[in-house]
């Protein structure tokens, strides 16, 4: 035990350098080290969000702290605390032939309370949600690929689990994996930097290639990155070729997935393509009141109400308010029966906060970090030290405030096409990318932001 702690330590060091302390502190200091095994260093998380949290969002930082560190490991699995005590006893069986050989992450399992009958159908929705539902039928038939779009927060994810459960539930000896883009990108790169190991560059073709159905989450994120997009394009077409189903997520249409080559957007739109938009009013409410009795929570239709009302474009974000006074109410040993009281739980709450934000709130920190007027960067003039600070506070609208079109925030930045506001968004991403010091630069402003 005091081994992997040891290396624990040091790769917590490294990890804090990497990601910003807030983050550092709700995902990474919570997990623990249980041993070394196989050469990899097993940690435990106290839940699945958590898990999946890193899982999903940093890969990157965690295989880099890996790679750099002196200690003799060459990777990670996060468990969770529950399975603790049944994977010590697997250990002792005989080792069976693994199917992912991925350095730091291990099989992802589909999260049990995304299924269907917990996605709350409405207007925005139901095309969508009828798409999934026909592919997690009848996988690898007509409607193969399937694309789903939609701004983050509004359950691209979940369906995404949702038609997993469904598949594995009707035929659980189908072959159905999950991953996001930049998950798929780390298991070439692991690959990549091993080419010396031919077993491999094999096991990464089987893995894929081998698949009855096969998920790939963000896709937005395969932007310039060309040896990913070669790979999937093979991989792509040889599953299609064998009637496999392919299914694909994305903040944005296909036509704006720029950095993307062609010959891959082209077969992303070749099967059905379903987009998520925004929920209504009424069906905002009927998410929180399946939310509400999913965690046991007691809140009156006032407070359920009044978090529909004020959060319109996330719902991840509803959700979170509607745990955060869940939670301060099983503190004071009270329901959640009232605005006032609502008021109270969420008064140091981002959640709160996030919704006041503006893009003239934006532009105005933007401004402030970079040491520039604000007329300046909405006027017309395209000089050097003018055009990072408008592309980084165009990128921060289309993030923190993904309701705004992009034809409205072109027109605030001195009147320009939506183009101008697509390029400004993929060239900050793909810096964020590229390199993880401009990645925290990135961060430090939108927490200037978020908590301004």
């Amino acid at each position: 035990m005091k081994d992997c702690e040891k290396i624990w330590s040091s790769l917590l060091d490294r990890i804090a350098t990497l990601v910003s302390a807030v983050c550092y502190e709700i995902y990474f200091s919570k997990l623990k080290p249980v041993t070394v095994k196989d050469g990899k260093l097993i940690l435990s998380a106290p839940m699945p969000s958590i898990k999946n949290g890193i899982m999903k969002n940093f890969a990157a930082p965690l295989n880099m702290a890996v790679r750099e560190s002196m200690e003799k490991i060459d990777g990670v699995v996060i468990i969770l605390d529950s399975e603790i005590t049944q994977y010590i006893e697997e250990e002792s069986k005989p080792e069976e032939k693994k199917e992912e050989f991925s350095p730091y992450i291990k099989k992802i399992t589909f999260q049990k309370n995304f299924t269907f009958d917990n996605f709350v159908i409405g207007d925005s929705n139901k095309y969508a949600a009828a798409a999934a539902r026909a592919v997690s039928e009848n996988p690898g038939t007509n409607l193969n690929p399937l694309f789903i779009y939609g701004k983050p927060g509004l359950g691209k994810t979940h369906i995404l689990h949702a038609i997993g459960n469904e598949i594995l539930r009707k035929n659980p000896d189908l072959r159905v994996y999950y991953t996001t883009a930049e998950n798929f990108t780390s298991d070439l790169i692991y690959t990549i930097r091993n080419s010396n190991n031919p077993e491999l560059a094999k096991q990464f073709r089987e893995k894929y290639r081998d698949l009855d159905v096969l998920m790939i989450d963000d896709v937005q994120f395969l932007a310039n990155k060309n040896a990913s997009q070669e790979s999937l394009f093979h991989i792509f077409n040889d599953l299609y070729t064998a009637e496999k189903q392919i299914i694909l997520s994305s903040d944005r249409p296909v036509k704006e997935l720029t950095y993307i080559e062609d010959r891959l957007t082209s077969r992303f739109a070749s099967g059905v393509v379903a987009d998520i938009q925004p929920p209504a009013f009424e069906t905002r409410v009927a998410i929180l009141q399946k939310k509400a009795y999913q965690y046991k929570i007691d809140v009156s239709p006032e407070v359920i109400n009044y978090i529909a009302e004020k959060e319109k474009y996330n719902i991840r974000l509803m959700e979170g308010m509607l745990k955060t006074v869940g939670y301060f109410a099983a503190l004071n040993n009270r329901s959640a029966d009232s605005v006032e009281f609502l008021m109270e739980a969420l008064r140091d709450s981002s959640a709160n906060q996030s919704t006041e934000i503006t893009i003239s709130k934006i532009t105005e920190v933007t401004c402030e970090y970079f040491g520039i007027k604000q007329s300046d960067i909405c006027g017309k003039k395209k000089t050097k030290e003018l055009v990072e600070p408008r592309q980084m506070a165009m990128y921060l609208v289309t993030t923190i405030l993904p309701e705004i079109p992009l034809a409205s925030i072109g027109q605030y930045f001195g009147g320009r096409d939506h183009t101008t506001v697509i390029h400004a968004r993929d060239k900050i991403q793909q810096k964020i990318t590229e390199d993880i010091v401009y990645k925290k630069r990135v961060e430090d402003i939108k927490n200037l932001v978020l908590n301004k």
